[in-house]
């Protein structure tokens, strides 16, 4: 046997697998990561029928996802499908949501990096190209649970300090100083039948009675006289069907105020009302209205100008520009939003969505406004794996080239 032959048990001479690992070898020292890769559990958490298996739900989810939506609405469909829950594939075959899926699909991408890619030079682009899809992965996730939508509606003239919420409301209590209201607000999801909650800055308590995501109000005529103190006339409340679109819902909420040593005030409150209540709370005049939620800005815009051009002869839009004035720490600046330009500020994008036009009213702009702190995720991670991909690439092409060098100087 020549010099340059391998011993039968030279690492070189065992048998491999068909991935091309060579068995480990009982009589060596193990290291964790091949202790933990002969574990039962990493190899049931590995499994490619649990890969195989998410992917076809992420597939099925998106395929019936999409249909629910042309009925039941965007929102829902996102809600229903695309959470965390369970959801029922034609009303009796459960499937997890897209939610559930992706962190399993997570969980599958960390284990295989640790325990069965190797830590070596010549590995290091594909370490980049998982590292990037799990910053994808990450970046999803971020942007799911805290990614906020809003809108902003200006007339000409008008200055924003808060946007709104397309479709979540809050039952909020204010007293406005001015171009400033202090404001103490509950979510709608505070407001369960039955429950107490304090309205702390005015040392008062509210017990909820009912609350409807969508409800029809009557006014006082139609139920022979007052029952609830309430700004708009309002007299009842009748749950209706929830909307398929969630931003056609009318919410409405009944409460039981109480301050000590006063006598209690049943308060009726309904998600349409124009104005708010103005009630005394406290010793002071306060406001109270169930209404959109609202996101408070750090700066503030004045629409100056709003611009709709038209296509020649016609009065269908071919465009929409918004001009306004950013205010932010005592200095101002002139900005301008048209279509597919967006307003970039603070970790607010401003998309001009929509306008208003009444005869002899001002105009009005509306801004889709989104916050995401994952926003910038999906186009780092495609930077990293398009990286590691082209790292890989040059990594295996070096020594292929050096190889076909040498054969031919050598033929």
């Amino acid at each position: 046997m020549s010099d340059s032959a391998a011993s039968p048990s030279s690492p070189a001479s065992r048998p491999r697998d068909q991935r091309g690992y060579a068995p480990v070898d009982p009589g060596r020292n193990v290291s964790w990561r091949q202790k933990a890769a002969r574990h039962p559990v990493t190899k049931a958490v590995l499994h490619p029928l649990i890969t195989l298996v998410s992917l076809l739900i992420l597939f099925a989810l998106i395929f019936f996802g999409t249909l629910y939506q042309a009925d039941h609405g965007l929102f829902e469909a996102q809600k229903l499908y695309f959470g965390y829950g369970f959801v029922l594939i034609g009303g009796f075959f459960p499937l997890p949501g897209a939610s559930i899926a992706l962190w399993v699909l997570s969980i599958q991408l960390a284990v295989m990096m640790a325990v069965h890619l190797q830590v070596r030079w010549n590995r290091l682009g594909l370490w980049i190209v998982h590292l990037g899809i799990m910053a994808l992965l990450v970046g999803g996730f971020v942007t799911q649970m805290m990614a906020v939508e809003s809108q902003l509606t200006l007339a000409e003239g008008e200055t924003g300090h808060f946007t709104t919420s397309y479709h979540e409301h809050e039952l909020a209590f204010w007293e406005s100083h001015g171009d400033s209201n202090r404001v103490f607000a509950y979510d709608e999801s505070a407001l369960k039948p039955g429950r107490e909650l304090e309205v702390t800055p005015y040392h008062a308590r509210i017990k909820v009675r009912s609350y409807y995501p969508n409800s029809d109000a009557f006014t006082t005529k139609a139920t022979n006289g007052p029952t609830y103190i309430n700004g708009s006339g309002i007299g009842m409340l009748e749950q209706r069907k929830p909307e398929k679109e969630v931003t056609q819902n009318a919410p409405g909420v009944i409460f039981t105020l109480s301050e000590q040593g006063k006598p209690d005030r049943e308060v009726l409150l309904y998600g349409q009302e124009l104005n708010p209540l103005n009630i005394a709370l406290d010793g002071k005049r306060v406001f109270a209205q169930l209404r959109l939620k609202h996101y408070p800005l750090d700066f503030s815009l004045h629409l100056t100008d709003f611009v709709k051009n038209v296509h020649p002869g016609t009065d269908i839009p071919s465009s929409f520009e918004s001009y306004a004035d950013l205010s932010e720490g005592g200095t101002s600046r002139p900005i301008k939003v048209w279509m597919n330009n967006p307003l970039r500020h603070a970790g607010y994008t401003f998309f001009q969505a929509s306008y208003a036009q009444a005869q002899g009213m001002a105009e009005k702009s509306t801004f889709a406004v989104v916050t995401n702190p994952g926003r910038v995720m999906p186009y780092v991670s495609s930077l990293v794996v398009f990286g590691g991909l082209l790292l890989h690439f040059l990594i295996k092409l070096i020594p292929f080239i050096r190889r076909e060098s040498a054969k031919t100087s050598n033929p």
